[in-house]
């Protein structure tokens, strides 16, 4: 019995292990060059998504569960992708008193899907997001994933939308 206690307590902690996937930006293969005289300032479209869609196996135990504020959890992974990259990337409410020029990049960002698909031993949240430069009219559409056993929606949203906007710093750079 106790044989059969610890091969369920391993592979249980092997499935923990496996479930997620790494949003750690620190080692990227971001053009280093290209971003060191840059500021990215980000400002997220008032008509973005602002509620996860749940689809699978979905349920909830413990009760309904708070839904994250968006905006919140955008600022954070941007603020997170900052840390990672050391890259100069800033969330803003507003534009006031920006302007866009060579060292100055203006980043409208709109979250047009959020989904939660639940199977059965692993949960993927992936975010639709489009970021477009006013300035120039270029638009770069782009997903995060984030794979889990489940857990915290904001956790999982933040990691989801880091890997979104790691996905258009790499189409910026092109």
């Amino acid at each position: 019995m106790k044989k059969l206690n610890f091969i369920f307590i391993t592979l249980f902690a092997l499935f923990l292990i496996s479930c997620g996937t790494s949003s750690n930006f620190s080692q990227n293969t971001l053009n280093k060059n290209f971003y060191n005289s840059k500021t990215i300032y980000f400002k997220l479209n008032s008509d973005s998504q602002r509620i996860i869609n749940y689809k699978g196996m979905y349920t909830n135990i413990l009760g309904p569960s708070e839904a994250p504020d968006v905006n919140m959890v955008f600022k954070e992974s941007i603020e997170e992708l900052a840390a990672e990259t050391k890259f100069n990337l800033k969330y803003v409410e507003n534009w006031n008193g920006l302007t866009s020029n060579e060292s100055n990049i203006l980043v409208e960002t709109k979250i047009t899907d959020i989904l939660w698909s639940f199977g059965f031993s692993v949960a993927t949240l992936k975010s639709n997001v489009i970021y477009t430069i006013p300035n120039n009219n270029q638009i770069y559409n782009t997903e995060g994933i984030r794979k889990s056993g489940g857990a915290d929606p904001s956790n999982n949203l933040r990691k989801s939308l880091k890997v979104a906007t790691y996905n258009f710093l790499k189409e910026l750079e092109k």
